[in-house]
């Protein structure tokens, strides 16, 4: 490890405020959707990040995982700011969007590749796949994120509507396959209401993506230029 001693003083830095109803890691499990334990690891994960962006000597991409957490911990300034910047980094490690387009979209690729490789060459370990993809897997798709209300809103993924829209659509196959619609009027209406659930379905399949979709999102980076220095940008449209 090229600085065992930021890496202590990383390991040291409290993100969950002792005696608050909601501390980091239960508001980042909350905003996300994530299990508390999955929040903590996904801190840790933020933690080892930390240190990459001031000692792997090239320009670091965090995971989308991780990236929510560097979002996060930036609304808590002084924690931010004051603390982990001025206290264990000793300089300011910046956050900004990305300018679009392709260069930019393959700089956060080569980026965040690189990234990868140096986690496992300073902790000797594999990046944990479940908040590290592959890069491939990292930038799939352009992440269109949106706040929602779950209170007033019910969010369903994509890919469990998808596979209601097939399967509903394999029913009205078999059923019309089947010749259960006879030709007299009650024959007519029962067609009309399985043509109608028939559509619907491919709506659903259409709306979803006929291969389901996958999951993915922009790029964001920092820049370091050896270890104890860095800054911090954002990539991804």
């Amino acid at each position: 490890m090229k600085d065992p001693v930021l890496w202590q003083r990383l390991q040291e830095f409290p993100f969950d405020e002792i005696g608050v109803a909601v501390p980091f890691s239960s508001r980042l499990a909350r905003e996300n959707g994530w299990s508390h334990s999955f929040a903590r690891q996904v801190v840790e994960e933020y933690r080892r990040f930390l240190y990459l962006g001031m000692c792997a000597g090239h320009p670091v991409t965090p995971s989308d995982e991780v990236d929510q957490a560097w979002h996060l911990h930036m609304v808590y300034t002084r924690s931010y700011w004051d603390d982990l910047c001025g206290g264990v980094l000793g300089k300011s490690f910046h956050h900004g969007p990305t300018r679009g387009g392709d260069q930019e979209a393959a700089k956060y690729r080569q980026w965040y590749g690189e990234t990868l490789s140096s986690y496992a060459a300073e902790f000797g370990v594999t990046p944990p796949s479940d908040i590290w993809p592959q890069v491939e897997e990292r930038f799939s798709t352009s992440r269109n994120f949106r706040r929602v209300d779950t209170g007033t809103n019910l969010v369903v993924p994509k890919k469990v509507l998808h596979r209601a829209g097939w399967a509903a659509l394999s029913g009205v196959t078999a059923i019309t396959l089947a010749g259960c619609v006879g030709e007299h009027k009650n024959g007519l209406i029962a067609f009309g209401g399985i043509v109608f659930l028939g559509l619907i379905a491919i709506i659903i399949i259409i709306r979803t993506g006929w291969g389901g979709g996958k999951g993915g999102g922009g790029g964001c980076g920092s820049c370091g230029s050896g270890c104890g220095s860095g800054c911090g940008g954002c990539g991804g449209d």
